[in-house]
């Protein structure tokens, strides 16, 4: 026996709600396609290209010990990283982990030349056991010692950013990933923000390149 709605609006609001209910259910699926050509300490290093949900997009892995085979899809959970440093019950005390994470895979856009010592910085914050150089110790205490990082990445606009986690967190799960949904506006203002950083990573180079003479 079907249920016939008396008007348009009762039938059109329970549409509604069975679309909405077909939305939330439906699982995100991420696939890595490759891993790129850049090494550092042996591990390639990223972004890496991938697709979410069938789109092509970047993704960034935070996780050392955990690996991904390239052209195998996985089910994941999507999580927007909150703006300007609003408390997000959902992470905890990770969350500012994951702040200096996105913070750290900006800079990687004004420091080509440092993504890997950036990428292995990332890795610190999440893994124990990561291979260390002067370049990513430089990176890592910069991102979680240095007070003027610190007090930028207390205001800094994350709504780009959105967190890729697996459901498979066992010790055999996938990786997790940071991705952005790019703004061209935010993408502007942020250009502002990385020229005073990438003069300080210039600045720390030439100083090894000084001592190292």
């Amino acid at each position: 026996m079907f249920y016939r709605p008396k008007n348009i609006g009762t039938a059109l609001l329970l549409l509604l709600i069975s679309l909405c209910t077909a939305s939330a259910t439906k699982a995100d699926t991420v696939t890595l396609t490759g891993f790129g050509n850049t090494l550092w300490e042996g591990a390639p290093v990223g972004p890496y290209p991938g697709t979410l949900n069938g789109n092509s997009t970047s993704l960034l892995c935070v996780s050392y010990d955990r690996h991904v085979t390239a052209g195998v899809p996985f089910e994941v959970t999507i999580n927007a990283l909150n703006p300007l440093g609003v408390s997000n019950a959902l992470y905890g005390p990770q969350l500012l982990g994951y702040q200096q994470a996105a913070w750290l895979y900006d800079q990687m856009l004004a420091n080509p030349s440092e993504t890997g010592d950036i990428h292995g910085a990332i890795w610190r914050l999440f893994t124990t056991g990561v291979p260390t150089t002067p370049g990513s110790d430089w990176w890592y205490n910069l991102a979680t010692t240095d007070t003027a990082t610190l007090a930028m990445i207390q205001g800094y606009d994350f709504s780009r950013f959105r967190i890729v986690t697996p459901n498979d967190r066992s010790i055999n799960g996938q990786q997790e990933f940071l991705t952005t949904v790019p703004e061209p506006t935010t993408m502007l203002l942020l250009g502002t923000g990385l020229a005073g950083v990438a003069a300080r990573a210039r600045r720390r180079r030439k100083a090894v390149k000084t001592e190292e003479a």
